[in-house]
């Protein structure tokens, strides 16, 4: 039905912020990029189920809109939005929700289609905030907050906390951008609308190294905070999976 009105209008959305922004190049843990059947895993089941049919329900020029991606009419009752993820492209369809990787033309893991839907959904278009959040500040931060420290923050200062270079080298790897933060840090695009920074305080005598993933503030306004904490691991595991060139 929306589709078709955007077909009977000739209407486009081109989304306003600037492509080169976003990251161009990003590791990717293979896991989550192809799934091995095309069935859904038990885990995401229900939760794919539902933001497929809202995805279904909803009204995809809004929405694309709202999270700052492009839309385009593929036929008069299907319109495809781009979402970019760590500077890949992939494609979700309205209002079949089908999900696929813009180059190769490969369907992601069902935690990525299910990911995508939330953020076009969940999407408020408000402004960032331009203020950096921890994870525990994030709505029902402090629910999550444990395992997000144990799974994307330990292993994290296990490998840089004593290895500034290292983790400067694996950054600018990954496209992040140079922030003057703590002792280093770096700034990356998860999504159109949502930003990540990771801080890096090297361990000394005294204090024993951190690091920090930080939200802008308005990211509660574009995913759920058990989403973000998926968004927040990828780039951990990102980071830790660089490996130098002998």
């Amino acid at each position: 039905m929306f589709c078709a009105s955007l077909a009977r209008n000739k209407f486009r959305y081109s989304a306003s912020e600037p492509s080169a922004q976003f990251v161009r190049s990003f590791v990717m843990r293979k896991p989550m990029t192809e799934p091995t059947s095309n069935e859904v895993p038990s885990r995401y089941r229900d939760a794919f189920a539902k933001a497929a049919q809202e995805w279904q329900e909803s009204d995809p020029a809004v929405q694309a809109q709202r999270a700052g991606c492009p839309l385009e009419l593929a036929e008069p009752s299907t319109c495809r939005v781009t979402v970019t993820f760590y500077g890949t492209g992939y494609v979700v369809e309205h209002p079949t929700a089908k999900v696929w990787a813009q180059e190769t033309g490969k369907m992601p893991s069902y935690g990525l289609q299910t990911l995508f839907l939330h953020y076009l959904l969940t999407a408020n278009g408000h402004p960032l905030i331009g203020e950096w959040v921890s994870f525990r500040e994030l709505p029902d931060g402090l629910f999550y907050q444990q395992a997000f420290r144990q799974r994307s923050l330990l292993p994290l200062e296990g490998k840089f906390g004593h290895n500034q270079p290292a983790f400067e080298r694996a950054a600018t790897a990954l496209r992040g951008e140079k922030l003057d933060l703590a002792d280093s840090s770096f700034r990356f695009h998860a999504l159109p609308r949502v930003p990540l920074a990771a801080l890096l305080w090297t361990g000394d005598e005294e204090f024993p190294p951190s690091i920090q993933i930080l939200f802008d503030a308005s990211a509660g306004g574009y995913l759920p905070t058990e989403d973000l904490a998926m968004v927040g691991g990828m780039l951990s595991g990102s980071l830790l999976s660089y490996r130098e060139k002998p």
